[in-house]
């Protein structure tokens, strides 16, 4: 079980993802890995509240947002001193502004293995 450094708790990771569904099956896989989901935020503002305000350890973040970009979302985190990833339809890495670009990326459509993969790359621990 992915656990903390104290080892006392599961990893809490932020899901920011505008597809329902989608962030279902993502919870679904980080909670079967023994990961804690805060989220699933489904608007850049829910996920800007809690990228601010939320105990992370880690976050998930889907690029486009109903047409709107993370990345204010990924520029608090990255203030907060929080790993993420992009999960992202985009192939093209320049829709990515350019002090974002070596951020973990995991391409949509993706297996959970492949998530779990990059997950405990990005964050520490792995899937159970």
């Amino acid at each position: 079980m992915p656990e903390r450094s104290d080892n006392t708790k599961p990893l809490k990771i932020l899901i920011v993802e505008d597809n329902t569904l989608v962030a279902e099956i993502i919870a679904e896989a980080l909670l079967d890995g023994g990961y804690e989901v805060v989220g699933p935020a489904q608007s850049l503002n829910a996920g800007l509240e809690l990228a601010q305000d939320a105990d992370l350890d880690g976050a998930l973040l889907d690029v486009d947002l109903a047409g709107r970009f993370c990345f204010p979302i990924a520029h608090v985190l990255i203030d907060r001193k929080v790993p993420f990833l992009f999960l992202t339809g985009f192939h093209d890495a320049s829709v990515i502004p350019n002090d974002l670009r070596s951020a973990w990326r995991l391409n949509k459509p993706f297996h959970m293995s492949d998530l779990g993969e990059v997950a405990a790359r990005a964050f520490g621990g792995g899937f159970a």
